[in-house]
């Protein structure tokens, strides 16, 4: 049998295919340049390719794949093979529109994702999603990470990319912005008020306005957020009213900055269920800017909240933990903040009347005068399940104190005490203590759904 033209690959896996057939007794396909089949001498097998005549059929479909520019044939083919043949030799560098008006197989746009990047993304398992939306999402993540201020066009270039590749935009990751050039008075990026309002089905957005390739375009203040830099970005935002995640990283933010962000996400994203800003210098002004703009109805919907490396301090902590109680938080990051022991008390005494179940205060300066507080903590919550005190000079007599309650708990399952002066013994009675925890839940949990399996009979 052969399979020389490559029929199968966008239907069949190749572990598929070779558990029904004998590689001895088939001629498999070329993929990715290398031949599958390991039973003949490759000089044999293109000896007797370039001695087999093609079958009429395959001389068809080749002068279709060939004039396809002009007439795009593929609804037309009613064989799946005829399809797959055509979905194996199409040209991937033909014009982005003309493919993604007749073409949505996922074999199709993975080997044109592969063959322009080469690497691909990692999916989970039981949860990818469509190659075309992977793929237009790179492309229009590239088209806005290189274009160049002068270059911008609303009604031209952008509103080309934007008719092709909209419908596909679920996720966008911005890692950097061209800076404006030298002989510019100001260091405004690019606007992304028009790009962002004209993405109606957006979900995560992850930005930085920071620059990583200058070259001879650097000036002072090129990588800094300008003031017609966050109205663009405001105004954008609020018209993204389908985002659920919103990242802004490595980009320094001003107290009024923050204001007009706080603004745009409070009324536009009304599902939004993460937010993160990360090492974005926000600072006690920032964090006291940012909450006066909200009111007690504002990010109801909000369950995770990282600010890594903000510049955080006790007074930052406090303002923030009076404005948490009406927040349905279920993961709280304060990494990297030097809120101190102070900061951490007003945080654990919001934390007892919150939903909360991931905690990070990992390298915020704490010390062991927060014992008695964390202790308290410790033993009436119950629904916190991880908690991340790592890098915090705690101290030995934290461990012994802690030691004598953790058995109370019997929710928590993770509990991270590296580099705070505890013992490596210590924390390795911890970890055993944390793992009966995990043992006992799915033993549980096991339980539950044999006696429920148990009831669905009954009622049978």
């Amino acid at each position: 049998m052969d399979f020389t033209y490559c029929e199968f690959p966008s239907t069949v896996s190749i572990d598929t295919f070779k558990a029904y057939f004998n590689l001895t007794d088939v001629k498999l396909p070329k993929v990715g340049g290398k031949s599958l089949d390991t039973s003949q001498n490759p000089s044999e097998i293109q000896e007797g390719q370039a001695n087999q005549a093609k079958s009429l059929r395959h001389l068809v479909l080749d002068a279709i794949v060939e004039n396809w520019s002009e007439l795009p044939l593929y609804q037309q083919l009613r064989r799946r093979e005829d399809r797959n043949y055509l979905l194996s030799h199409l040209d991937t560098q033909l014009p982005l529109q003309l493919l993604s008006t007749y073409i949505r197989e996922d074999f199709f746009w993975q080997r044109c994702y592969g063959q322009r990047w080469r690497s691909a993304p990692l999916q989970a398992r039981g949860r990818e999603r469509p190659w075309i939306n992977i793929y237009m999402e790179r492309h229009v993540q590239e088209f806005i990470e290189n274009m160049q201020t002068s270059d911008y066009e609303q009604e031209g270039n952008v509103q080309v990319v934007l008719d092709i590749c909209a419908a596909y935009i679920n996720q966008l990751d911005i890692s950097f912005l061209q800076p404006a050039p030298p002989t510019t008075d100001a260091n405004d990026h690019i606007p992304l008020d028009y790009l962002l309002s004209n993405l109606p089905d957006l979900r995560q957005l992850r930005l930085s306005y920071s620059t990583k390739t200058a070259g001879c375009n650097y000036q002072m203040g090129c990588n800094q957020l300008t003031a017609r830099d966050i109205l663009h970005l405001a105004k954008g935002l609020s018209q993204c009213h389908e985002l659920r995640k919103f990242c802004l990283h490595n980009t320094k933010l001003m107290p009024y900055q923050l204001r007009f962000l706080a603004h745009s996400l409070d009324k536009g994203c009304h599902h939004l269920s993460e937010m993160s800003l990360l090492h974005c210098a926000v600072g006690d002004a920032g964090i006291r800017s940012f909450l006066e703009t909200c009111s007690r109805e504002s990010f109801n919907t909000l369950t995770i909240l990282d600010l890594t490396n903000n510049k955080i301090t006790e007074e930052g902590a406090y303002v923030l933990s009076r404005t948490l109680r009406n927040v349905p938080l279920q993961r709280l990051v304060l990494r990297l903040n030097p809120i101190q022991s102070d900061g951490a008390a007003a945080i654990f005494n919001t934390l007892q009347v919150m939903p909360i179940k991931e905690l990070d205060l990992g390298t915020c300066g704490i010390t062991e005068t927060i014992t008695k507080l964390f202790i308290l903590l410790v033993c009436q919550h119950t629904t916190l399940l991880d908690i991340d005190l790592s890098n915090n000079s705690v101290g030995e007599e934290f461990g012994k104190h802690l030691m004598k309650i953790i058995s109370c708990n019997k929710v928590i399952e993770r509990l991270d005490l590296r580099n705070t002066g505890l013992s490596m013994d210590m924390r390795r009675k911890f970890q055993e203590f944390l793992v009966k925890n995990v043992e006992r839940k799915k033993y549980e949990a096991l339980k539950q759904k044999q006696r429920d399996k148990f009831k669905a009979m009954m009622q049978l």
